[in-house]
């Protein structure tokens, strides 16, 4: 570690260790050996605790969030960075290089956003009654605009699809006693005041509450979409399904989290609900996406 001092070490593992967790878990090691930091994919877990392992797609979408933080975190410190994206097929674990070569004085963008990753939460909860400014909403998709990913907002004639998608992923799920150990994605959508009630799901990309089962009543199609219309809801794209695909598809969200926390915003993802049977491919087909959904954003105050 000849390039790193100890404050550098610091500020690099506090970044990535501030990304979006998997079920309490973070699936990726940080080494850093000279001039350079390699990020690898950790294997599923295996504690017997965790019923089901989070999706690799999940996973390489944690990945890529890890990544941003740590380039974040380097041009922070100073340096000038090349970041390598699965750089040697013979170690597919070997997720990511990120160089230095050289010197830079970060941009007041990076500054920005590598000071919101302290501040960065999963809010779970219903947001208030304020819009998001058309400009904040377009400053939270651009940042999102990275390769090949795409963060479209949601319209309002559309919140019914999504409304019937995570209800059908909901209700395939239920006959699975194997995977219920995940707190209902519905929970997001509850009004304020909602009551908990019983049921056992979980959204991937958030920090898991407790080890207990968290629970709550399944709206209807109706109340759920009327709930969706009213808040600002993105849907994040990828062209592929290939891993380099979902690596960007992390950096891309992170970075679009980011600038909705540095807006004053607060957010949340959902991720699982898409990777339950033909959930995705119904969305996009009720959507007219021609690329494939990873993850659903949700911003507001």
């Amino acid at each position: 570690m000849d390039n790193w001092s100890l404050g550098d070490i610091e500020v690099i593992s506090r970044a990535i260790v501030s990304a979006p967790s998997i079920r309490g878990s973070w699936p990726w090691d940080l080494r850093l050996d000279g001039s350079r930091a390699e990020i690898h994919e950790r294997p599923p877990s295996t504690n017997a605790q965790r019923l089901t392992s989070a999706p690799r797609a999940d996973r390489l979408i944690a990945c890529g969030a890890s990544i941003a933080n740590v380039e974040l975190a380097m041009h922070a410190l100073g340096r000038k960075i090349e970041t390598t994206l699965l750089p040697d097929p013979r170690h597919p674990d070997l997720v990511a290089t990120i160089r230095t070569v050289g010197s830079a004085s970060a941009s007041s963008t990076d500054l920005r956003l590598f000071s919101a990753l302290a501040r960065r939460r999963s809010h779970r909860e219903a947001f208030a009654e304020i819009p998001v400014p058309a400009a904040t909403i377009g400053d939270v998709v651009a940042a999102a605009r990275i390769g090949g990913v795409t963060a479209t907002l949601l319209a309002p004639d559309q919140a019914s699809a999504l409304a019937d998608v995570l209800l059908y992923s909901e209700h395939r799920i239920r006959h699975e006693p194997h995977r219920r150990d995940i707190v209902p994605w519905t929970t997001h959508w509850l009004p304020r005041g909602g009551r908990a009630s019983v049921d056992a799901f979980h959204t991937v990309l958030a920090r898991e509450v407790s080890d207990s089962v968290l629970t709550c009543e399944v709206s209807d199609s109706v109340r759920l979409a009327a709930a969706i219309e009213s808040e600002t809801v993105l849907v994040f794209t990828s062209e592929t399904q290939e891993p380099i695909d979902l690596l960007v598809t992390g950096i891309a969200m992170e970075r679009a989290w980011l600038t909705a926390v540095d807006a004053r915003l607060s957010a949340s993802v959902l991720s699982h609900p898409l990777r339950i049977d033909d959930s995705a491919q119904r969305l996009a087909h009720r959507l007219n996406l021609t690329s494939h959904p990873q993850l659903i954003l949700r911003i507001g105050y």
